[in-house]
């Protein structure tokens, strides 16, 4: 639905990845593919399309890809796809695959993956799997659940805050580190693209830095938060909205690691890890050229 999309270089197609036939029409004539494509959920539990779209989606993008001779895979999964604990260690392209007991959401990043994988050591698909950690930046169209509490505490909408973090990357950065993928790395390979870690807490002070604008400073603990879950998740139901957190939600942000390595992607794709005063700065502009902020 993105209005960037509208370029004369650009062709839309309307499908289903749920659809195999359909997507094996798209891929035909392809020379790459990008799947970028997800179901992203705070609340995947409860999600019945997290697991047909992350997996069966994905199932059907490496089967179109092998029976037309796509020359190069990139598929997009997640820093979800890799086990959270412990957080005492550098977090690189080593870590296990998440476990049984992980989310719903992660273990179909998991899967979808060794999907991927498994076509290229068995049936020699040319593909490479991007692990970003959390995307921020501007042409946030949705706006995505981090661009929306963006511009919730930039607008005074979130009186108090969550504890933890997480990392956060650039979209640009990404992008640029998908591109390279296109022509370098070899196949087969993971690359976790990481960018800066930052608290929520420091988030919302970078906000206000940024803005100018009074952002909330205090933070309830983990404790409380978990307690008021029922009560949020009765709230939401009632209004038809999603949960502002999530039992999952609240685990990401505790289990954020603070040391994510992307040595490996910044010496083979070039990926490249800008300022987040500079990403924040960008994002804020977006929202203000699109009458998002006030």
């Amino acid at each position: 639905n993105a209005p960037v999309l509208n370029h004369p270089r650009i062709e839309v197609v309307n499908g289903d990845l749920l659809d195999a036939q359909a997507v094996s029409a798209f891929v035909a004539g392809c020379e790459a593919v990008v799947h970028a494509a997800a179901r992203i959920s705070i609340d995947s539990a409860n999600d019945p399309l997290v697991r047909p779209v992350n997996v069966d989606g994905t199932r059907h993008i490496v089967e179109a890809c092998m029976k037309h001779g796509v020359r190069r895979l990139v598929h997009f999964s997640s820093i979800h796809r890799f086990q959270a604990l412990p957080l005492d260690r550098p977090l690189d392209e080593s870590r296990p695959r998440v476990g049984d007991d992980g989310a719903v959401y992660d273990r179909t990043k998991a899967d979808a993956d060794e999907l991927v994988l498994h076509a290229v050591r068995e049936q020699g698909l040319n593909a490479v799997v991007l692990c970003p950690t959390a995307v921020i930046g501007p042409n946030d169209h949705g706006p995505s659940l981090l661009g929306k509490a963006i511009v919730d505490i930039h607008q005074g909408r979130i009186p108090v805050l969550v504890p933890g973090g997480y990392d956060l990357v650039d979209v640009r950065d990404v992008c640029a580190s998908a591109v390279a993928a296109l022509e370098s790395g070899a196949p087969g390979s993971l690359y976790l693209l990481a960018g800066r870690y930052c608290s929520i807490k420091d988030l919302a002070a970078l906000i206000g830095e940024v803005s100018g604008k009074r952002v909330p400073t205090r933070t309830l603990p983990f404790s409380l938060l978990r307690a008021l879950l029922p009560l949020l998740r009765l709230q939401a139901r009632l209004l038809r909205q999603t949960p502002l957190f999530t039992q999952e939600s609240l685990d990401a942000l505790e289990h954020g690691h603070a040391d994510i390595r992307s040595d490996k992607a910044q010496a083979e794709l070039g990926h490249r890890i800008r300022p987040l005063r500079e990403t924040i700065a960008d994002t804020l502009g977006w929202f203000g050229e699109k009458g998002i902020l006030k």
